[in-house]
């Protein structure tokens, strides 16, 4: 099973002062806080609490050792043990006998052995991740947000070594999806308005192939870089008119005589070639990788929605409009449909994995959180996140195999 979580509040998470039920979590669409009464949390099931990283008790994961408070370094003997949340400062007096060994292990401890991911609806009851026992995790990963980037290269005009009066040059396009963002959006609803996702994205499913021409241009003279530039001013022209048949997903520009050619979208790689009389003169050259990012509000609504299985929205091809979703373009009151959401990210085994009828290889879950982009500098920023689930720095990404 592969669940999705949204929180739509700065602080993340839900602080554990004064609540003890489901109940008093709040659905939002783009608050700017609300430590107080956050939208999702961390549901400790047998203690009846949620974890807010506030204490060692209230925390699940400890990343930190602390080997000794005091070593004797005489007698090689220690003096005491702890949790990490007393780890003593570069700058604290010791004895001349005595050091400090402060220890981060490759595996972080667990400080609590069962938990659950709780979600406020707009409506009626909470949605719920199963009991999620602390040795059935395998794996921990926490993606800071990063802006997708849209693909870019550039067409040369020194690929066109010569040219004669007639020939003819012809701009072929491709493209590919190599990066799973917004696919599914752009494919159940074509008519959206997600930024460089749809509706641009959606023409580009129209053509199977994905492989587009330009209209044909005759050289007129012999200098070739004056006839590329000719060339593609023609494409630019043709795109900002609509004749190019790639005109919906990529932006033409001229730079130098050279052609650029930009993706309007997320997810997809341009690939485009010269021809010359029929035959391959030159490619265009990479000036901009593609990157899919992280938490963007297209990735974050496509994860949403293909994963409403689990609430029993199953019939996606004749009654795609079903279901709830719960990503914002404004979440924790931000204004970027790019910059908006991190992501932690909890596989777990099935513990029925085991019983005879089931696929092994199917045994393990998933459970995503995503929250607003925070500065993790209290509770109401995001800082609950990090204390619970011992991500130290949230500003960085972090992973724990387990």
């Amino acid at each position: 099973m592969n669940q999705v979580f949204v929180s739509n509040h700065m602080a993340g998470i839900q602080n554990n002062a004064g609540h003890a039920r489901w109940d008093s979590l709040v659905h939002t669409t783009g608050a700017a806080g609300g430590a107080a009464a956050a939208m999702v949390g961390v549901w400790d099931p047998y203690l009846q609490r949620y974890l807010d990283g506030t204490t060692a008790a209230l925390s699940l994961l400890n990343t930190h050792n602390l080997a000794s408070a005091a070593v004797d370094k005489a007698n090689a003997t220690w003096a005491k043990s702890a949790q990490g949340v007393s780890i003593l400062a570069d700058t604290t007096d010791m004895a001349d006998d005595s050091g400090i060994v402060n220890v981060i292990p490759s595996v972080p401890q667990w400080l609590n052995s069962n938990f659950q991911l709780v979600q406020a609806m707009p409506s009626g009851n909470p949605i719920a991740s199963p009991i999620i026992h602390s040795n059935n995790v395998t794996r921990i990963r926490y993606d800071v947000n990063a802006a997708p980037t849209l693909h870019k290269i550039d067409v040369l005009a020194s690929g066109l070594a010569t040219i004669a009066v007639g020939d003819t040059l012809q701009l072929v396009v491709s493209l590919r999806f190599p990066g799973d963002i917004s696919f599914y959006e752009a494919q159940i609803n074509p008519s959206g308005s997600v930024t460089n996702v749809t509706p641009a994205m959606s023409a580009a499913f129209d053509n199977p192939k994905r492989i587009y021409k330009s209209r044909i241009y005759t050289a007129a003279t012999t200098g070739a870089a004056d006839e590329h530039n000719a060339f593609a001013d023609q494409v630019i022209a043709d795109n900002a008119s609509g004749v190019n048949p790639f005109s919906d997903f990529i932006t033409t520009t001229l730079a130098s005589n050279d052609l650029d050619l930009t993706s309007k979208f997320f997810g997809a790689i341009i690939e485009a070639a010269v021809i010359k009389n029929g035959v391959k003169s030159h490619v265009g050259a990479e000036t901009t990788p593609m990157s899919i990012g992280v938490g963007s509000f297209a990735e974050v609504l496509s994860a949403e929605k293909k994963a409403q299985y689990s609430q029993g929205n199953f019939n996606r091809m004749y009654l795609p409009t079903g279901g709830v979703t719960h990503a914002s373009a404004t979440a924790g009151g931000l204004s970027s449909q790019t910059a908006l959401y991190s992501r932690l990210l909890i596989e777990y085994k099935n513990a029925n994995g085991s019983m005879p009828g089931f696929n092994r290889a199917g045994n393990t879950s998933t459970a995503t959180l995503y929250v607003p982009l925070a500065d993790y500098t209290n509770a109401a920023n995001g800082l609950a996140l990090e204390a619970t689930f011992g991500l130290l720095d949230a500003t960085g990404s972090k992973e724990y195999i387990f």
